[in-house]
């Protein structure tokens, strides 16, 4: 994660240096619409929408672990419980076993 974080910070760094060094002016153009300004604006700009575009997706993936890491929880609660009924039925089935008799089935979980 801080290798991440380190290689984020040299690249915002580049990006700064370039455009500083490239502060001409430019004429924007999108659809009818035209902007004069220098070439640090379009070029921070940019990479801060790019940024924030990567931000969004990874915070979605994140909220989708979550949830998925929630529900396999609840999974596994749901299994130990069903572990803990099934330990406490087996002294009682083993019994049923050795004198002869069939074990019931038990109802489904």
């Amino acid at each position: 994660m801080q290798l991440l974080l380190i290689v984020a910070l040299l690249f915002a760094l580049g990006v700064a240096v370039f455009a500083v060094q490239n502060a001409a002016p430019i004429t924007v153009n999108l659809i009818r619409w035209q902007l004069e300004t220098s070439l640090v604006v379009v070029v921070v700009g940019s990479a801060a929408a790019g940024a924030m575009v990567a931000g969004l997706i990874g915070l979605i993936r994140q909220i989708q672990s979550s949830w998925r890491i929630r529900q396999l929880q609840g999974h596994i609660h749901k299994l130990e419980r069903r572990l803990q009924q099934l330990e406490k039925e087996r002294p009682v089935l083993e019994g049923s076993e050795r004198d002869g008799e069939r074990p019931a089935a038990s109802p489904p979980a």
